[in-house]
């Protein structure tokens, strides 16, 4: 391999990997969002807030890894050209199939690690959260209440108050229970409860003793006002929504390989696109960043990004038809990638000409 071949796999892989760590910046703070949220709401505890969102670095690289590829070698090229080095490698008389070589191993490495990640580590990291969210399911009336703190549960219906916890937690002292259901409004309060788990089912109760509960309608003066008083009170726990990793998402790309539904079928789709997406935004990459003379290199970014939006977007529509068809039979996704590779061998086809 040529000194300049080792220079643009070197500094692609580089501008590639500083591109895909800004990307996943701006995704892991949306994630991050989304999580808080989940957790101000009572729907998990935020001890696994971290850890939840460890376990959707995978996701995250799937979504940005190809138009990472696709930035770092356009600024690598980019930089190439705004230092006349382009020129002088085309002076030199060095064939245009020696510059493609190193972006193909580069697409082919990048193509082969978000494969990997699909296919297998994303998966694993579903199954991971699957246990992980129903931990937190069991544990989440606990573990989203401090004592002499309002916390919120259920989607923010349930408000809850408690003085004192006691013991590993599932004792409770000077309850409070706010919880809105429609046009009612339902009010308990309770000197001690006890949280604990039926062996049947797995649910959870909370058990309240000593109380009074009150129901009023919104407003308070419509609807009626009943009071009651009692010495024991068992309520049933909402639990948050748990994503079942025995779906095809929980599925490795080996399993996928022979769907027996088309949801498996539409996620096979669904794992390569983002590999096959890399390999060809990289090989775009060289042709995309030729310009004329004293051109700003930015532009050729912005080109890019639309190129990738329009790529991007007409996967998810492919996925939706899919989705809609539910057959077991179709192109599915192959004429989107066909699209673009035909698009890709035009314009590297139209660059060797003129190189």
């Amino acid at each position: 391999m040529l000194i300049l071949q080792r220079y643009i796999l070197r500094q692609g892989l580089a501008a590639s990997v500083l591109s895909l760590m800004v990307f996943l910046g701006v995704t892991v703070a949306l994630f991050l969002a989304e999580l808080v949220g989940d957790a101000a709401q009572g729907e998990l505890p935020g001890s696994s807030v971290a850890l939840l969102l460890a376990l959707r670095l995978p996701e995250a690289i799937i979504l940005v890894g190809p138009l990472a590829l696709l930035t770092g070698l356009l600024l690598t090229f980019g930089r190439l050209q705004e230092e006349s080095e382009t020129i002088v490698v085309r002076a030199s008389g060095l064939a245009f199939r020696r510059m493609l070589w190193p972006v193909l191993v580069l697409a082919g490495f990048w193509g082969g690690g978000l494969l990997l990640i699909s296919g297998w580590l994303s998966p694993m990291a579903l199954e991971r959260t699957g246990q992980l969210m129903e931990d937190a399911a069991q544990h989440a009336m606990v573990a989203g209440v401090r004592p002499g703190q309002f916390g919120r549960m259920d989607g923010g219906r349930t408000t809850i108050y408690v003085g004192a916890i006691e013991g590993e937690g599932e004792r409770l002292r000077d309850v409070f229970i706010q919880h809105m259901e429609g046009d009612l409004a339902e009010v308990l309060t309770a000197r001690e409860g006890r949280v604990w788990t039926s062996p049947e089912d797995g649910t959870r109760y909370l058990t309240l003793t000593d109380g009074r509960q009150l129901q009023h309608g919104l407003p308070p003066n419509q609807g009626g006002l009943r009071e009651v008083q009692f010495a024991r009170n068992d309520l049933r726990l909402p639990t948050p929504e748990i994503t079942s990793s025995e779906s095809e998402s929980g599925m490795t790309l080996n399993e996928l390989r022979r769907p027996e539904n088309p949801d498996e079928r539409r996620e096979w789709h669904w794992r390569l696109a983002a590999p096959a997406a890399a390999v060809l935004l990289g090989m775009l990459a060289l042709p995309l960043s030729s310009r004329l003379p004293r051109q700003g290199r930015f532009g050729s970014i912005v080109i890019a990004l639309v190129l990738y939006l329009l790529y991007s977007n007409a996967i998810h529509a492919g996925l939706i038809m899919m989705e809609q068809r539910a057959a077991m039979t179709g192109p599915g996704l192959w004429p989107v990638h066909g699209a673009l590779a035909m698009l890709m061998a035009w314009m590297c086809v139209r660059q060797w000409r003129v190189w």
